[in-house]
């Protein structure tokens, strides 16, 4: 067979696989929670004043930031054509649930001093017990990072 001819049939089955697949948002992983809730933190790298070259991590809660839940559809992007799902504010401590959202694909946005900050989510079934709100925190950092942090019970 020519180059020219495997080139093709391989870009047929590419081509097909995608067309065959479930439609859902391509971007980015997706982090599985069965609820939407927990507590927004700040993370601050501090560095060790004994070892230099070493640093810790240091979480402080924000208060009174709005968090925004967009539809995450298939083939767009977070979130300015992306229909607002439910809105949130956090309180003294950090903490926020959104208590309307059913299972599906979702971005989490929010901006905290002029700086916005988002992270894809999918609610659905987890295959291990979910942890309570307590236990799973949202930190933001200086880099523009977005991630979920779920503490052990007990810790």
């Amino acid at each position: 067979m020519s180059r020219l001819r495997i080139a093709a049939i391989v870009l047929v089955a590419a081509v097909s696989s995608t067309l065959a697949s479930p439609v859902r948002p391509q971007f980015e992983e997706w982090e599985l929670v069965a609820k939407l809730c927990g507590r927004l933190e700040r993370t601050d790298r501090v560095p060790d004043k004994v070892v230099p070259g070493q640093y810790s991590e240091k979480n402080s809660p924000i208060k009174d930031a709005k968090l925004v839940a967009y539809e995450a559809r298939s083939n767009a992007e977070c979130c300015s054509n992306a229909k607002v799902a439910a809105e949130t504010m956090t309180n003294k401590s950090g903490s926020f649930e959104f208590k309307t959202l059913t299972k599906g694909y979702y971005w989490l946005a929010t901006t905290i001093d002029k700086r916005d900050y988002r992270m894809s989510i999918r609610i659905g079934q987890l295959q291990d017990r979910q942890p309570v709100c307590s236990q799973m925190s949202f930190s933001i950092d200086d880099s523009g990072e977005m991630a979920l942090r779920i503490r052990a019970p007990g810790r």
